[in-house]
């Protein structure tokens, strides 16, 4: 009898609110900082890719801001984007651009910073994920740019395909993408020994699992509607368990 009491009073006084009152948001608390970072007079933000923080306070942003540039007039041509990562201090200051012209930079999509302050850059376009220490020199490379002029596949080998294949080529996106050949990747996690997950992402549809070293594991899911499956997976967390969550666009 008092539980029914305690819910009929409780229904009573909500019903008594008008509706705007329960219909209302909860306040959020904070304060504007409309212009959180300083920048030079000769650089500019475009789309913001990504932002982070490390352990002292200061800010990472990868950003799609500079000049795509393509050199033709050889058997090889090179296509470079215009993304550019900048650091700067806890109070928003500029302090210094890492890696400036970086052949892995194409189209940024996510920057993140791991427990011992390393800087971890996700580029969709080059398909590559890269990893700066504390100082920002480059100590680990993950997946491998496209070719600016496509090749045909070799029989098992990356983008072929099937059984050692990657989603370059036949079959399912992501179906027998054995190794660190991304397709169009856009976040990376890590798991308390320090295994390395890969979103890889709006191609392959898939999450890439990778030793502290750099060294693949192993791959589960492809593009698609059943369990297992993903439509793009567009971003990834790992919790304290060793528990992966992937967000399926």
């Amino acid at each position: 009898m008092t539980r029914f009491i305690y819910a009929l009073l409780t229904a009573t006084v909500v019903a008594a609110m008008p509706l705007s009152a329960q219909n209302a948001a909860p306040a959020l608390n904070f304060d504007s900082a409309p212009a959180p970072l300083v920048l030079p007079d000769d650089i500019y933000l475009g789309e913001v890719g990504g932002v982070a923080t490390n352990s002292r306070g200061e800010i990472f942003v990868y950003t799609r801001t500079g000049h795509p540039t393509l050199s033709m007039g050889t058997a090889r041509p090179f296509a470079h984007g215009g993304s550019r990562l900048f650091q700067f201090d806890r109070n928003g200051k500029f302090a210094r651009e890492i890696g400036q012209g970086l052949y892995g930079f194409l189209f940024a999509a996510q920057v993140r910073v791991d427990p011992q302050d390393n800087l971890w850059v996700v580029d969709e376009m080059s398909a590559m994920v890269m990893k700066f220490d504390p100082q920002g020199r480059v100590a680990l490379l993950l997946g491998r740019k496209p070719e600016a002029i496509q090749n045909p596949p070799r029989a098992g080998g990356p983008g072929a395909g099937g059984e050692g294949g990657g989603g370059r080529g036949g079959g399912p996106p992501g179906a027998g993408a054995q190794q660190d050949v991304f397709n169009r990747p856009t976040d990376v996690g890590w798991d308390a020994q320090g295994n390395i997950f890969v979103a890889d992402g709006r191609g392959n549809a898939r999450v890439a699992k990778f030793s502290k070293d750099g060294v693949f594991v192993k791959s589960w899911g492809q593009k698609g509607t059943a369990p297992g499956q993903f439509a793009s997976v567009d971003s990834i967390a790992v919790d304290a368990q060793g528990n992966v969550y992937a967000a399926d666009g």
